[in-house]
């Protein structure tokens, strides 16, 4: 029998006895190359008003996205799509219970439900996958004490050498570092069944998918819907093909407006016209009652009058009435919130703001050394500062050796009062440590707010108290920005709470009031919706004082730093 290929299973009893299985390994066969789903609508339980109605999507071979802001329904239409949700009109074809099918969750705390298998399998397949995202053959068996980007990087390679038909990932590269994001990418595009990502990475986006499904809001008769439409390409074609579609839209709508208006205004003369016709007629003419043919001539003229009009007025109604039907019929993309949310605010007088002389960060204390240690002694990390770009990265000269010292090595860093700084860096290796010292020799009494990147129920509580608190126009300011911010301050009033991303939107937003001339922000991104992303981005670039914002995202650092 003719073997072309072969998989190898190793099973390690201990460090002396391996036993090795060679079975054959298929070539990957897809069972579909195409998933569709036709007239989808759902509504939930506990809600009188459907969250989609009669949507359509088709999730071809390779990788498309899906994107739109949160709470418009992704996730909830990715569970129909994989039979995991019965949707309450509409069709999936084929049916995904005869597929296999394999998800990431966002959450990495999730257990991947094939990790056992995952941990005995040395494939050729598994192999490439695991070198790919650099797993450790005893991380499926520490799982709980594992970081949090390497328990993403083992989900996604559970998720990939499952060969599912149809793979779903759930922002896949969140909380995770630039060299994990490569990583991620990489088996990414090994993979060649049905791949859908939810996901705010542009980067990530732009370089795996072929195509995006994109959520959003429309507006149609007075009222919102959800509404789903394909573009090819990553986010940034996508996008622009978006953009050109709602520049299209509007100016239908507006040529839609004035029809209406156009005809309305005919119609008015009209009605005018067929009024006087009937003012003469109550006022009839002067014609001696004697003369029978004068009077039978004015008749005939009334009657030719009023057929003509009354005919002219109903023709201009049912075109009037086409018209209304034509502008109800068409969408428009809800409305935005633009604007300057950095109401009177201003820089600081002082030309420096932040100042760390060159030396050593030790890790944990945070105690400095002077410049003459950094120079002798090898440490874990070194910071390098290009301008306002700033990046921690490995010691190269260490080689695997331990250091001497465990810290971050730092130049002479200096923080002006318009600066906009980008701190990056792969995990573990001292961007809080850096954080931490610039934030130690900020001054007292310098107007600054703090977001960080973890928010818990005693930050909640402290944030929902003072919203409550405020009145009038401080309340009226909060609640304008948020929602510039791409989010709905309806579920505020409503004592909804908010979700971690709004949570930290809110946070920014009230810390305006304070009008800070420093802002400091680590991992802003984390829970962000694309377009809600966008949205800060474009907010935190007009911001006149001093940024200082710690991220993985390399294209929201892009927009944000100067």
């Amino acid at each position: 029998m003719h073997i072309s290929r072969f998989r190898i299973r190793s099973f390690f009893h201990n460090q002396d006895l391996a036993v090795r299985l060679y079975e054959k390994e298929a070539p990957y066969m897809a069972r579909t190359t195409m998933l569709t789903l036709t007239g989808i609508s759902y509504t939930y339980p506990s809600m009188s008003e459907p969250l989609f109605e009669h949507v359509s999507a088709s999730f071809q071979q390779g990788w498309t996205a899906v994107l739109g802001d949160n709470g418009l329904g992704k996730t909830t239409l990715l569970n129909i799509a994989i039979g995991m949700l019965p949707a309450d009109t509409g069709s999936i074809n084929p049916d995904p219970h005869g597929l296999t099918i394999a998800t990431c969750p966002q959450d990495n705390m999730v257990r991947p439900k094939n990790l056992d298998d995952f941990a005995t399998d040395w494939s050729p397949g598994t192999m490439r996958v695991r070198n790919a995202l650099h797993i450790g053959d005893d991380w499926p068996y520490r799982y709980e004490t594992l970081s949090g980007g390497e328990t993403k990087r083992l989900q996604v390679a559970c998720a990939i050498t499952a060969r599912p038909d149809v793979l779903v990932l759930d922002e896949p590269t969140n909380h995770v570092d630039g060299e994990t994001r490569k990583a991620i990418v990489e088996v990414m595009r090994q993979y060649q069944g049905i791949g859908i990502v939810i996901s705010h990475d542009v980067a990530l986006v732009d370089a795996t998918c072929a195509r995006c499904v994109i959520f959003e809001r429309r507006h149609i008769s007075g009222r919102n819907i959800t509404a789903i439409s394909t573009y090819d390409g990553g986010y940034t074609q996508a996008h622009e093909l978006m953009t050109s579609r709602l520049r299209g839209d509007e100016e239908s709508i507006r040529a839609a407006r004035q029809e209406v208006t156009r005809l309305r205004s005919a119609q008015a003369q009209r009605h005018q016209a067929m009024q006087s016709a009937y003012a003469r007629k109550r006022n009839g003419w002067k014609i001696d009652r004697k003369d029978h043919s004068a009077l039978d001539h004015h008749k005939w003229i009334e009657k030719q009058t009023d057929t003509a009009s009354g005919a002219a007025y109903r023709q201009m109604n049912k075109r009037l009435e086409r018209a209304q039907r034509t502008l109800d019929s068409l969408t428009v993309a809800a409305k935005r919130y633009d604007g300057d949310i950095w109401i009177d605010i201003r820089p600081s007088n002082r030309k420096e703001l932040l100042h760390l002389t060159e030396g050593i960060i030790i890790f944990g204390s945070g105690r400095m050394t002077s410049s003459n240690d950094a120079a002798r002694t090898p440490t874990q990390s070194i910071l390098h500062a290009d301008g306002h770009q700033w990046k921690v990265a490995h010691n190269p000269g260490m080689s695997g050796e331990k250091p001497r010292m465990p810290g971050v090595a730092i130049p002479k860093l200096s923080i002006g009062q318009q600066d906009h700084i980008g701190l990056t860096g792969a995990n573990g290796l001292g961007k809080t440590t850096v954080m931490n010292a610039l934030l130690d020799s900020m001054p007292e009494d310098l107007p600054h707010l703090i977001v960080q990147q973890q928010t818990g129920e005693a930050a909640l509580s402290q944030t929902m108290r003072r919203l409550a608190a405020l009145q009038g126009k401080e309340r009226s300011q909060v609640l304008a920005a948020f929602a510039q911010l791409n989010a709905d301050p309806d579920k505020l009033l409503s004592n909804e709470a908010p979700s971690p991303g709004e949570l930290r939107k809110l946070m920014l937003c009230l810390g305006i009031l304070d009008r800070p001339q420093l802002i400091v922000m680590d991992e802003p991104t984390n829970y962000l919706d694309l377009e809600s992303k966008v949205a800060l981005a474009r907010c935190l670039a007009d911001y006149p004082g001093a940024l200082v914002v710690a991220s993985h995202d390399e294209w929201f650092l892009d927009q944000v730093v100067r």
